[in-house]
């Protein structure tokens, strides 16, 4: 078994039985990996407010058979004020669909989780849909696929030839 020690941001989660949960969590030490929280969802659990979407948490996990399996949780921001409007909710998931897509497990990138908490803290400032593409063309430049020549409205479609399937996001605010 090992024990390490996380910082990161919570961009999806699975549910799993009748009280388990698989989170997909981006950190700033390895990059997106998925953590098991065991009966996170029963009543008397401590740890299911520190860990809704789009919050930054400090978490202890063990690895054992080839799974992280979550053991202790503090929340460090719940970026609430983004998530009060129906507007910011959508674009929170439309940056951890494309987060989570774009990424490959366990592969570290710190500027890619600076540009994630950058964007989850001011996302409730911005109400122009520019702000989104800005987010888009920072992350393909980070990650290394950006083409100079995607605009507005072809940046989507390249996003979908790259994941190799359709966003999901997009189609809540349609």
């Amino acid at each position: 078994m090992q024990y390490k020690k996380f910082e990161g941001i919570i961009i999806n989660r699975r549910f799993v039985g009748d009280a388990d949960r698989f989170y997909t969590i981006f950190t700033k030490e390895d990059g997106k990996i998925m953590v098991f929280a065991r009966s996170v969802r029963n009543i008397k659990s401590k740890r299911a407010s520190s860990l809704d979407l789009f919050s930054k948490i400090k978490f202890e996990s063990i690895e054992k058979n080839d799974r992280k399996i979550l053991t202790h949780v503090d929340l460090i921001e719940s970026n609430r004020e983004g998530k009060t409007k129906i507007i910011n909710i959508a674009r929170l998931f439309e940056i951890g669909e494309l987060v989570d897509a774009l990424t490959g497990e366990e592969d570290p990138h710190v500027e890619v989780y600076q540009l994630l908490d950058t964007a989850l803290v001011n996302i409730s400032r911005f109400v122009t849909p520019e702000y989104l593409y800005r987010f888009k063309t920072r992350l393909l430049k980070e990650l290394g696929f950006y083409s100079p020549s995607l605009t507005d409205s072809t940046i989507d479609s390249y996003i979908e030839s790259l994941i190799e399937r359709p966003l999901r996001s997009p189609q809540m605010t349609a």
